[in-house]
């Protein structure tokens, strides 16, 4: 299969993340993913969105969150960029440690890390960031036919 690409520039506006999820979803499908695999990536890659609007870009509407998603025969990929100051994932907050747990929010990293085989982060200077999310397919098992026993 020849890569599948969709681009989209989306208004700093968590309202159209649904928009970004159900694509997302569709990519893996094209890829070949079953659908838990295809929910997780539109999940994973939903997180990455609304973490470029919220936390990038500071729900700024004249900021945008640019989106492109790439479907192989095997993978998918996702590449979400915001126009924000940028951030260090290393220093965000375990959320699972200590009173972090009773937090309302910031479990998205957690999330992504968790539904998608890679995750790159990249400070693009006076540009914001950008993160990039890769699922890959597992290979398919071959099916096997057992022989009847004959005596």
């Amino acid at each position: 299969m020849a890569a599948t690409t969709v681009r989209m520039t989306l208004e700093s506006d968590v309202r159209l993340v649904d928009i970004v999820h159900s694509a997302s979803e569709t990519m893996a499908h094209l890829a070949g993913f079953d659908e838990d695999d295809a929910l997780n990536v539109g999940i994973a890659v939903r997180e990455a969105v609304i973490n470029a609007m919220r936390h990038g870009n500071r729900a700024d509407r004249a900021k945008k969150v640019g989106v492109v998603l790439q479907a192989t025969g095997n993978s998918v990929k996702a590449r979400v960029k915001d126009q924000g100051a940028g951030f260090d994932p290393g220093a965000t907050a375990d959320p699972t440690a200590g009173d972090n747990v009773l937090n309302t929010s910031g479990r998205g990293l957690l999330i992504i890390r968790a539904f998608v085989d890679k995750v790159d982060f990249k400070f693009r200077e006076g540009r914001g960031m950008e993160v990039t999310l890769v699922k890959k397919r597992a290979a398919r098992k071959p099916k096997t036919i057992l022989a009847s026993a004959r005596p």
